[in-house]
């Protein structure tokens, strides 16, 4: 079986084609430019906060030194065991806060890119003054 022959003209039509399909994907996304996508894989500063978001007070503890590291171990865990009624209430209310302030990033960070966009939709090309 013979394929068929591609002329440049085709292949040119092609890369416009997939060129066209790039810039309404990016305009769709918010973003003006090739220059302002982030690359694949590249974490937003917002995927960064949510990850950061929750903190943990269980932490291993241990000791470097081999006696009196496993005694500093022990003595930690301890003391983190008889005041765990009061370090956990700060935690959850730490974590509470943190995933308001991502939320509230998230909200912030759609309505800026909704008003890019109408921006651009504008097309005068004046920026809004303040």
């Amino acid at each position: 079986m013979s394929r068929p022959e591609v002329t440049a003209e085709e292949v040119d039509d092609v890369g416009v084609t997939i060129a066209a399909l790039h810039a309404a994907v990016r305009a769709r996304a918010g973003y003006r430019s090739a220059s302002e996508v982030p690359p694949l894989g590249a974490p937003s500063a917002l995927t960064e906060a949510a990850d950061l978001a929750q903190v943990s007070v269980h932490f291993p503890v241990q000791g470097d030194a081999p006696v009196i590291g496993q005694v500093l171990g022990l003595t930690k865990r301890a003391m983190r065991l008889m005041l765990r009624w009061y370090i956990n209430p700060i935690v959850e209310q730490q974590n509470a806060f943190n995933d308001a302030v991502v939320r509230a990033l998230g909200t912030i960070e759609a309505r800026q890119l909704e008003l890019a966009r109408r921006l651009e939709a504008r097309g005068d090309g004046e920026e809004p003054s303040a």
